[in-house]
């Protein structure tokens, strides 16, 4: 599963990345590039169990939700 994020606070990326191992996940390939507008995007190639990958899914759809409010 590949993901094209936009984050907009480089400290979810640490999340992100605690959270794919905690539900037995991997990552194969990051990279992020920083914005004009203090704002990263990011493309996280992750790995894993369709099912682990279905949760992380899930989880991340969460994080990046909550992201995006707390910066509005």
């Amino acid at each position: 599963m590949t993901l094209a994020l936009v984050l907009h606070d480089w400290r979810i990326l640490e999340r992100i990345v605690g959270l794919t191992h905690r539900l037995g996940c991997s990552y194969r390939s990051v990279e992020v590039h920083a914005r004009d507008d203090d704002c990263y995007d990011a493309r996280i190639e992750f790995a894993g169990s369709h099912d682990a990958l279905r949760r992380l899914d899930a989880q991340l759809n969460r994080l990046l939700d909550d992201d995006k409010e707390m910066c509005q």
